[in-house]
């Protein structure tokens, strides 16, 4: 450093600037060093009009931090880094160089040396850290590391500076640590060094693509935090793709079933489901070529043997057409498309059901894993949901029809996702909806806001409701396979009972008229009127 350099580096492109943005009031320091003090560098100060302060000799007032020892934290993706510079007094004095070194590593390593680092073990932990970070709060994990790493100053030796790149933080850490920190323009100069040739300087990084791949986990687990994307989210595209996959199969179905009516019209009606409808197509095939285990097959798929029957001999006098190979071979294609798609729509509700395990296990356990996603579909989140009232609740699915029918004075349409659900009965749907929405409001709010998923809560509130269904509204229980079978007995006791006091009834009856005919009739007259006294004396008693 010359007197030349600082004043065409430091005062002509730097200082000048700042004295023509603040004005007459701006006031210069800077200190006695030899380059500072020379002859052109105050005449190019009287020629701008800079007014320069006096500098008292190593004036520990105006200089704090003069022969003191300087460590940088630096702040990474990765874990905390505790750098260790030469004597604070060198870097001050040569701050230029230091701006020169920054692409240098070899210069750069001879004033900045790694003192200590601590690594981030998952990207939460790392989450969590930066996040204080930039609240301007110190971590626990930062409060450790700084307590073991940065030596404390003893007397008759040169104090100890910590240079952190916040503000904020670095009054957390004085406070807390009691450590003397510094975040003036020299520190940044060094952490920005320290950010260049930061996988040099830690030992295990071998490139800058480690470092990029931390920063990228942190930055992509920051933005789903941010951003709130939860896993619930996927509950109503989940809904909605099994809808169109059921949809698409009705469809083709249904083109299946005008195509093969041609040919067969007599199936339709005595196979209206229309995936059962498809399968019999596949077995049958021509309805004049018939193979003799098409029989055991319809049963597979029908399980009744009055409807297998009536398919037998409809296939033998139909009045449908005659088809040909071609068409059979194209409506088979046809059919292998509506199986595929059912066997997706079948994985998709087996992956919607251990979904919805895991995301609602209480809202699943009390009213079905089905139902369950198709309330999450209709509000758009469990969080949403779980915001809802419990009348809001009871209504989702059909909000324009309760709206219509509140105009029109007619009546409650049954569009609502609740009315499919098998507790709720058609004669009593107004006072069971209102039940079960009360305990599908407080079952979605328990899965939304509790850290540790259970379905405890959704049996207990399943047993209320079945309870309920029990007292309230005057339902049979559901009977397990013991039970059924001790009331199966205890009928089949009472129907015997029944049966032997009926024939015992009748073998009396029996008897007595063989005793009428054996005695007289004045006898007969004479103990009618006996018995007619003893009821007349009852009743006047």
């Amino acid at each position: 450093m010359t007197g030349h350099i600082y004043r065409d580096v430091i005062l002509e492109q730097h200082v000048r600037l700042f004295r023509g943005a603040m004005g007459a009031e701006f006031l210069f320091m800077d200190d006695n060093a030899r380059p500072h003090r020379a002859n052109i560098v105050d005449e190019c100060l009287q020629s701008e009009d800079i007014t320069r302060m006096d500098w008292p000799a190593y004036s520990p007032d105006l200089n704090p931090i003069e022969h003191h020892q300087l460590y940088v934290l630096f702040e990474s993706a990765s874990g905390y880094g505790l750098f260790r510079t030469t004597e604070f007094e060198e870097v001050a004095m040569f701050m230029p160089e230091v701006q020169g070194s920054i692409l240098d590593i070899s210069k750069f390593r001879s004033i900045v040396f790694l003192h200590a680092f601590h690594p981030f073990e998952t990207v939460s932990e790392a989450f969590d850290n930066m996040q204080c970070i930039m609240k301007g709060k110190l971590h626990m994990d930062l409060h450790i590391f700084l307590e073991n790493n940065v030596p404390k100053a003893k007397k008759g030796k040169q104090a100890v500076v910590l240079g952190v790149s916040d503000p904020a933080l670095s009054m957390s850490i004085t406070d807390t640590l009691d450590i003397a920190c510094n975040t003036s323009g020299v520190v940044m100069e060094v952490i920005r060094g320290i950010r260049f040739h930061f996988p040099k300087l830690i030992k295990g990084y071998k490139d800058q693509a480690t470092v990029e791949r931390s920063q990228l986990g942190l930055s992509h687990h920051y933005a789903r935090i941010k951003l709130k994307v939860k896993f619930d989210r996927l509950v109503p595209q989940t809904v909605d793709m099994s809808d169109q996959l059921a949809k698409d199969i009705n469809t083709l179905g249904s083109r299946v079933r005008r195509w093969y009516s041609l040919h067969f019209p007599e199936l339709s009606t005595i196979v209206p489901d229309v995936q059962s409808y498809v399968k019999c197509v596949k077995e049958i095939k021509n309805r004049k070529c018939m193979s003799e285990n098409v029989a055991d097959a319809l049963q597979d798929i029908v399980n009744d043997s009055e409807k297998v029957q009536k398919i037998v001999e409809a296939a033998r006098t139909s009045m449908g057409m005659d088809i040909s190979e071609e068409d059979i071979e194209n409506i088979e294609n046809c059919i292998e498309q509506i199986f595929s798609l059912m066997k997706r729509r079948d994985e998709t509700n087996d992956y919607l059901n251990s979904k919805m395990r895991q995301i609602a296990p209480n809202l699943s356990a009390l009213i079905g894993e089905k139902v369950g996603a198709q309330l999450i579909s209709q509000a758009g989140s469990l969080t949403s949901l779980a915001k809802f009232p419990s009348s809001t609740v009871q209504i989702l699915g059909a909000q324009k029809s309760l709206f219509r029918t509140l105009k029109s004075k007619g009546c409650k349409d049954n569009f609502v996702a609740l009315m499919k659900k098998t507790l709720i009965r058609r004669h009593l749907k107004g006072r069971s909806e209102r039940y079960i929405s009360n305990k599908c409001a407080l079952a979605a709010r328990i899965d939304c806001f509790r850290v540790i998923p259970t379905d405890e809560f959704g049996v207990q509130m399943s047993q209320q409701v079945q309870a309920y269904k029990i007292k309230k509204l005057g339902l049979r229980p559901e009977l397990n396979e013991e039970m059924k079978a001790a009331v199966a007995a205890k009928k089949s006791l009472k129907r015997k009972l029944k049966k032997e006091r009926r024939h015992k009834k009748k073998a009396v009856a029996e008897q007595n008229d063989v005793e009428m005919e054996e005695t007289p009739s004045e006898q007969v007259s004479e103990q009618k009127k006996k018995k007619r006294k003893s009821k007349i004396c009852k009743y006047s008693k």
